[in-house]
């Protein structure tokens, strides 16, 4: 949602006189929006899809679950569908950024917005990894996912907050 709304913006203000400067980096952050917006959907289907499988596992009495050959590659697949969309999201937040002062002022708000969506997914991924990483066999590699995850969030919260401010004074 964050990146289709992004895109909507920004196809709003290619080609308009005012932002003439800036239709090439407009152009290219179009076409990088359209690429996260495919990639997250992708990665929600391989969500949907490694939550079925751990949910299975986890009907298992514990015993049974961790002597299946296949639960911690299940559980790594439920942590590696969310994780990246973190990444994707705090990229989708910096560009939006970046672009804030080359977007037209009618449309600046929906830039706004997505802004919003893309810290809120930072942080819903954040969740949907961290309800999981108990179930990692190897707590240490937990330790470092969820440190990486806490230093991404924290930028987002950041750039965030940049955003938020500079709309508060534009608006």
């Amino acid at each position: 949602l964050a990146a289709n709304l992004a895109t909507m913006a920004l196809n709003y203000t290619v080609g308009k006189k005012a932002y003439a400067a800036h239709d090439a980096e407009l152009k290219a952050a179009i076409a990088q929006f359209q690429t996260a917006s495919t990639l997250l959907q992708e990665l929600i289907t391989e969500d949907i899809a490694a939550y079925q499988a751990l949910s299975e596992l986890l009907k298992l009495p514990e015993p049974a679950r961790l002597a299946n050959p296949d639960y911690t590659a299940t559980v790594v697949a439920a942590i590696r569908a969310p994780q990246p969309a973190a990444g994707l999201a705090a990229a989708i937040l910096d560009r939006c950024h970046a672009l804030l002062d080359k977007t037209n002022k009618f449309l600046i708000a929906d830039l706004a917005v997505a802004a919003v969506y893309a810290h809120a997914t930072v942080h819903a991924s954040e969740f949907l990894v961290h309800i999981n990483l108990s179930l990692l066999p190897n707590q240490s590699e937990a330790a470092a996912v969820r440190q990486n995850l806490t230093d991404l969030a924290q930028k987002a919260d950041k750039t965030y907050e940049t955003i938020r401010s500079h709309m508060l004074k534009t608006l």
